[in-house]
């Protein structure tokens, strides 16, 4: 996995065997041979060799030291997130096999209708009630989406309607909202420093895992932010009433289930009142 291959690197290091120009230059006494390269007229390109060699171990240094550099932004939340799911593997059951509902082509044309193809993604499918659907914090060229098939499948959602419900996380993502909450104190500080000779601190990685789960069980998005986003997918789909009916379809679908399925009822905390979205997004009423 990822994971381990990002623990490793940070404590693993393989010394590159030397060059042939490293080895030729070991057993060439210059001092010697000086007088018999001069007369030859090879001296100069010596010197020139020498020259590229020690070009080649200052760069050698400088490789070395970075294979301790910290991650970047992207790599960490990739790596930290990867962490988690497989952390709580035993929670999310992500590792199963994946119906195929036909979503990648699915949301691509979706993506397209709404002026926003070009978008790449990977989708997950868990066996598992909660989450019942998530953008994680993943890397900035790409979303990663889950979503509860025991959800979909309590309220027998269609492809398109299972697209639309990822679209939206696409555009929590966008907002940068689930990042904000879960990022670690110390991350800035370490992002793009050097730990050559220290131990490397591991801390942010664990606490992303920790403040996952704490984001699923008690924060979620606020009532605000969930305002935002209905308003944004009725700006996107406002034009195609098909989309934006099957849009407030899936709001009732989702409000009825939540009411009717003591499994599900802890869906407000993550996602506050799909009822109040489908009333967001009625027309308003004019005064006469």
């Amino acid at each position: 996995m990822s994971v381990l291959l990002l623990l490793l690197s940070f404590q693993l290091f393989a010394q590159a065997p030397k060059l042939d120009q490293e080895k030729e230059l070991e057993v060439v006494d210059f001092k010697n041979v000086k007088d018999v390269l001069k007369k030859d007229g090879l001296f100069e390109e010596a010197k020139k060799k020498q020259t590229e060699v020690k070009k080649i171990q200052e760069l050698r240094v400088k490789t070395n030291r970075e294979l301790y550099n910290w991650p970047g932004e992207d790599e960490f939340w990739f790596f930290a997130t990867e962490y988690w799911m497989v952390k709580e593997v035993s929670v999310l059951k992500w590792d199963i096999d994946k119906p195929d509902y036909g979503l990648d082509k699915s949301l691509t044309q979706l993506l397209k209708q709404v002026g926003l193809a070009q978008k790449k993604f990977r989708i997950m499918g868990l066996n598992a009630n909660t989450p019942a659907h998530l953008g994680l914090a993943w890397m900035s060229d790409e979303y990663c989406l889950i979503f509860s098939i025991p959800f979909v499948r309590s309220m027998d959602l269609s492809k398109l309607e299972i697209s639309l419900l990822l679209l939206q996380d696409m555009l929590r993502v966008d907002e940068g909202w689930l990042k904000e909450s879960i990022r670690p104190e110390n991350l800035k500080t370490l992002v793009g420093t050097n730990f050559e000779g220290k131990k490397p601190d591991l801390s942010p990685v664990f606490q992303v895992a920790k403040n996952y789960r704490s984001f699923l069980d008690e924060k979620g998005f606020s009532f605000q932010q969930q305002f935002e986003i209905t308003k944004k997918m009725n700006s996107l789909l406002k034009t195609q009433p098909e989309l934006w009916n099957a849009y407030v379809r899936l709001l009732g679908k989702m409000d009825r289930l939540i009411k009717s399925q003591g499994a599900f009822a802890d869906y407000v905390k993550m996602y506050p009142s799909p009822e109040m979205q489908i009333r967001w997004l009625a027309p308003e009423e004019k005064a006469l």
